[in-house]
């Protein structure tokens, strides 16, 4: 499932906007997403867990992040780190293989199989671009403020998918 949305501030017309889920695509964007965490693209603490933790997982899904400093808004990956509650003893009972995805040979772990048959191991060190401070994902629930008056931003636009 995946959503998008856009945000206005109702004060000084502060726009943002972000796409949070994958939908069908997810398979993909896993794979993708765990080729850059193992060859450093995404940073080293992705790299050195994958390096430590063979069988580890990450979440690949879609998230808007705030900076806790300066209250910035951002879209990203969540890239939160977990392990197997079990070994895992072969490739094959890592992930799923959907039959409907482009390449039928991508391993990947969904959400359900995270909370199922991981734990957390680290939340991501996600940083802001702006001012450098720790971001944060933001509930899709939650209220959001602009980053520039403090005053809520109001949901313009929203659509789901899949």
């Amino acid at each position: 499932m995946g959503s998008g949305y856009t945000m206005r501030c109702p004060k000084c017309s502060y726009k943002f906007h972000a796409i949070t889920g994958i939908g069908f695509m997810f398979p993909k964007a896993y794979e993708e997403t765990v080729r850059k965490a193992k060859k450093g693209e995404l940073g080293t603490e992705l790299q050195t867990f994958f390096q430590e933790h063979e069988d580890g997982a990450i979440s690949a899904e879609n998230v808007t992040l705030c900076c806790t400093k300066c209250g910035n808004l951002a879209y990203g990956k969540d890239l939160t780190m977990y392990v197997p509650k079990a070994k895992i003893s072969d490739k094959k009972d890592k992930g799923k293989k959907p039959g409907d995805a482009p390449n039928k040979d991508i391993v990947y772990v969904s959400w359900m199989d995270l909370e199922e048959k991981y734990t957390e191991f680290a939340k991501y060190p996600h940083k802001c671009e702006k001012c450098g401070g720790d971001m944060r994902i933001v509930d899709e629930k939650e209220e959001v403020l602009c980053p520039n008056c403090k005053v809520p931003l109001e949901v313009k636009e929203h659509v789901m998918w899949d």
